[in-house]
């Protein structure tokens, strides 16, 4: 799940009882407010240094700059901010008699400009269009980056291809060589013993090139479709498994809680893989960086009549409201790029969709998410997950 902050405001201006007042109003209209007095202290919250544990580097989406600041001016911040953080979007806040200066803040990057005293409905309708617009840019920035991920994998199974083609001749002539020595008369019994383990050795490097080849197919989005036979609290336990690491980094305490009675699915274990895998990525993220309460990371698993049942909860920061529409749209994120594609909830549904399961996201902010997982004791079509891919 992209679970991410709200959409969060930087509202930086010198008089400390209009700021206030302002950052109250914008907060009761649903915005998550940040407040700094100076150009320093809005570049400090920006950096999380602020002393509020609540911010953190990255996390504001609208900065919302008074022109007129003592020390750095509304025009110096508003330079810094689009060299550190250009993805950040700021709407310029000017007297009449400071019309140019804030013309020439549009020039800098600012998406807008509005006269004080503002109406604040018109700054909250201002604060939505831009952080509409970066929604916008950091969607078209994540396609880019999975075309490219996409070019990696297409050269991923090239390369994965030219490797298998003489290792499966390494695996035939090592096999024949196997057949060879046992029909031959070899008295020496510590020359025939080393020529085994020679061959032992080369199918054993054979397997690892194998290994390796399969890991390239799974780059490049070629994982294996076939469905079998396979106990799927089995698959939830080892996606656990291979984030206990992250989780422990995190202090994030881990907990599962599987049926005895959940039985074996038809189904492509790979795709299984991927579901829990994403959620729990996923969860793991929402807790990253969230505050300094108990972190926890709960699986759980039971029969439910014809279905098996999972959820997989987090405390983590919770999804927006306005968010929650969204979330499984292909490339909806408001996480930086690089941090994720935007893609797992809308796999994870085409999956589950495809075998006639389900999918459910409830959440609330500031306290955590669950997902909850349907799979039918009887897939629609075993073989029609591999769909999404």
């Amino acid at each position: 799940m992209e679970t991410e902050m709200p959409e969060r405001v930087l509202l930086v201006d010198d008089e400390v009882d209009f700021a206030d007042l302002l950052a109250e109003r914008l907060t009761s209209r649903g915005l998550s407010v940040l407040v700094a007095h100076d150009g320093e202290e809005a570049l400090r919250v920006l950096a999380g240094v602020s002393g509020d544990a609540a911010s953190g580097p990255g996390e504001v989406d609208v900065a919302v700059l008074d022109v007129n600041l003592p020390g750095k001016s509304g025009l110096d911040v508003l330079r810094e901010i689009k060299a550190e953080r250009p993805h950040v979007e700021a709407i310029m806040l000017t007297g009449a008699t400071e019309v140019g200066t804030a013309v020439t803040g549009m020039k800098l990057g600012a998406v807008d400009y509005l006269l004080k005293p503002v109406d604040v409905e018109v700054l909250v309708a201002a604060i939505r269009q831009a952080g509409a617009r970066r929604a916008e840019k950091m969607a078209g920035l994540r396609m880019i980056e999975t075309v490219k991920l996409a070019a990696v994998g297409t050269l991923a199974e090239g390369v994965a291809h030219e490797i298998n083609n003489p290792v499966n001749i390494m695996f035939h002539e090592a096999g024949w060589m196997e057949d060879l020595l046992h029909d031959a008369d070899i008295p020496d019994a510590k020359l025939l013993g080393e020529l085994h383990t020679s061959i032992t050795r080369i199918l054993s490097q054979g397997r690892r090139c194998r290994g390796i080849t399969a890991k390239l197919l799974s780059l490049g989005g070629r994982i294996d479709p076939r469905p079998q036979k396979i106990r799927p609290d089995k698959l939830a336990g080892a996606a656990v498994k291979a984030v206990r690491d992250r989780a422990k980094t995190l202090s994030v305490r881990v907990k599962t809680d599987f049926s005895r009675d959940i039985p074996e699915l038809f189904v492509p274990p790979a795709h299984l893989e991927q579901i829990f895998s994403h959620l729990v990525d996923n969860a793991l993220d929402a807790m990253d960086g969230a505050s300094e309460r108990e972190k926890v990371l709960a699986l759980k698993g039971w029969l439910e009549g014809e279905n098996v049942v999972f959820t997989v909860s987090d405390t983590g920061i919770g999804i927006a409201a306005a968010n929650m529409a969204r979330i499984f749209d292909p490339f909806f994120s408001t996480k930086e790029v690089g941090k994720g594609s935007g893609l797992g909830l809308s796999i994870c549904r085409g999956i589950l969709t495809a075998l006639g399961g389900d999918i459910r996201v409830e959440s609330q902010l500031g306290e955590g998410t669950t997902v909850t997982v349907t799979l039918p004791l009887i897939p629609l079509r075993p073989d029609a997950a591999a769909a999404p891919h």
